[in-house]
Order: C-alpha cells, then structure tokens, then sequence
C-alpha cells in the first residue's frame, strides 16, 4: 500500500507521497481484535505483548519514511513512543463514569469513584501490562449553549465565568492532544456521557470538533443506560448517534464509535441489568490504533540539524492529511 498525506508545519506545507508501506501493516490494521467475553478482553490487557505486533508495524511506519530520502521529517520523537506506551485519555463530565470505567477494565480496586461528585481531582494514569496507559481527568460541567444562556435567567458575569472556564477546557485540551511530552500526549481519546445527564450537543460538537481535527481516535461511550428507561435510552440514542453521524469521517476516513455501557451489575426498578459494553471498549479502543498515525508525530528538525524534539512545552508538528490504502 502506499501512502499520501500532507505535513503541516508553521508557514511551510510539506507534501509526501508515494510512501511504501509494508504489507505486515496490514496484520494489525484490517484484522479487527474481537474478544468473546468481557474476562478474555481484561486478561488480553494484562498480556504484555498484546501491542507488539502494533509497535512493529508503527516502527516500520516510521522506517518507510526514513527510505523515503525526499521526505525532509524526522522519526526521533515518534520511535520513543513504545517506550512511553499508548495513552488514552479519559474525558468526560463529572459523575460520567470515567473512573468506573477504568477501574472496571484494569482491576484496579484502588481507584476512587463517585456517581454524584468528581471523585478525580487530577490526572491519574493507570497502566495495563500491554502498555496502555488510561488517563483518567477530573470531570468538567457543560455549559449551556450560547443560545440557551441569552434567554435564561443566569446572571451575565456568571455567563461569562461559565464562557471562560469552558474556553480554558477546550485550550486544555488542544494542548494535550499536540502535547511534546509521549507521557501525556493520547492516542486515542475516550468521551464519557451518564445517560442520565442533559445532552449539550453545541458544547460537546466542539469537543468532539476538536478531537477530529487532530486526527485522534474518539470513542463516544454512553455509560450507567440501565438508569433511564427504555424510552429515554431511544431519545439518548438518537441524540448521540446522530452527533456521530454529524461529525463524520475524520481526515485519516476514521469515524467516531458509540458504545453503550453499563459498567457494573445493578438492580434498576427491580430489574437486574449485568455488566454489559465494557468489551466492546477495550475492543473499539484497541481496533482504533493504527500504525500509520506515527506519521502524525513527525517533527521537523530545527534548522535542519539536530535533534528533532521541540523546545520544552511545545508541541511536535502534527499531520493534517489523509492516508490513502
């Protein structure tokens, strides 16, 4: 196969193309890992060489571009990343499930969770064996749309507190997904939504906005459904797959995925509800990782000398493009 994308750089653009790819990349992008019990998807994670093939292909990536001796970018900072493993960043509101959901997939007893206040009060990363690291973030309140808060009754400092603090969110956010630093830098991102919780969808579509246009994987996972009814389930439903729908295919032709999840058995209005989508997680987010994306950690080196990492503190060069199979 071969690949062409576009690198952008600050006032440079830097057209690749024809880039050959080795046939093994094909193993682990087009054979999609399915597990048959939620036990078999938690006991791959503990596997330490589950993403070795991944890492292969990702290491063959970067050495295709290497031969390709037209291509001015270097492969220094991405070739780190097996050594930092693969992050995975945990977002959502508070009380969404975010560490319910951690807890649940690594067996990591010691995590605190909470359904009514935000149990994370700082990043927390949590590593499995097979070097994924779950990044789980302190939860965040949506604001009402723009249109809603000109017609409530809330005062306009307490609009414009509220206007701030998403504001400095979403730059947070940005910062992290181009982030110079493999430890916190994600290559997939995991959005958390209570089925019980109001849907916002101006403020999440700039969310979702966000993460699509850096080309980063994005899951949307609907957690605790079995606490509405089967009717609101349906509106819930709607509302969310169609913001799904809306978003559409990322630059990379990915889409975003959408799970619903009840992460822990429970009786709802006398009935029994069992542990039900945490599977298709794992498997959505393992099936999201692709080898080609190290061609979005490609970095120019200054001045055409040296090393190839940016400064302390800002982020290496990503790619906006398409990867053509």
């Amino acid at each position: 196969s071969a690949a062409k994308l576009f690198v952008a750089f600050p006032a440079q653009v830097c057209f690749i193309h024809d880039i050959r790819m080795p046939d093994k990349l094909d193993v682990w992008t087009k054979q999609p890992l399915h597990f048959h019990t939620l036990d078999a998807a938690r006991n791959a994670l503990q596997d330490e060489s589950l993403l070795d093939p991944f890492f292969r292909a990702w290491t063959q990536a970067l050495d295709a571009v290497d031969a390709a001796t037209e291509v001015k970018c270097s492969t220094t900072f991405a070739r780190e990343l097996p050594d930092y493993g693969v992050n995975v960043l945990m977002i959502g509101e508070s009380g969404a499930g975010k560490s319910t959901l951690v807890k649940v997939m690594t067996g990591n007893d010691s995590i605190v969770v909470s359904a009514t206040h935000a149990g994370t009060s700082c990043d927390a990363r949590y590593r499995s064996p097979c070097r994924i690291n779950w990044v789980d973030t302190p939860g965040f309140k949506l604001p009402i749309s723009p249109e809603d808060a000109t017609h409530s009754n809330q005062s306009t400092l307490s609009r414009w507190k509220d206007s701030f603090l998403w504001r400095r969110w979403l730059a947070r956010i940005k910062s992290i997904l181009t982030a110079g630093d493999l430890s916190v830098r994600p290559s997939a991102v995991v959005y958390c939504h209570r089925a019980s919780l109001r849907i916002v969808p101006e403020r999440m579509m700039e969310i979702f906005g966000i993460v699509h246009s850096m080309q980063v994987p994005l899951v949307l996972a609907v957690t605790d459904v079995c606490g509405i009814d089967d009717t609101d389930l349906r509106a819930v439903r709607a509302a969310l797959q169609g913001l799904v729908h809306a978003l559409g295919p990322n630059r990379l032709n990915r889409v975003a995925s959408y799970i619903e999840i009840n992460s822990e058995a429970k009786t709802v209005r006398g009935h029994q509800h069992k542990v039900t989508g945490v599977k298709g997680l794992i498997e959505a987010v393992l099936n999201s990782l692709n080898p080609f994306h190290a061609l979005q950690f490609l970095t120019r080196p200054w001045f055409n000398v040296g090393s190839a990492r940016p400064p302390s503190g800002n982020a290496p060069f990503i790619m906006d493009g398409d990867l053509l199979k």
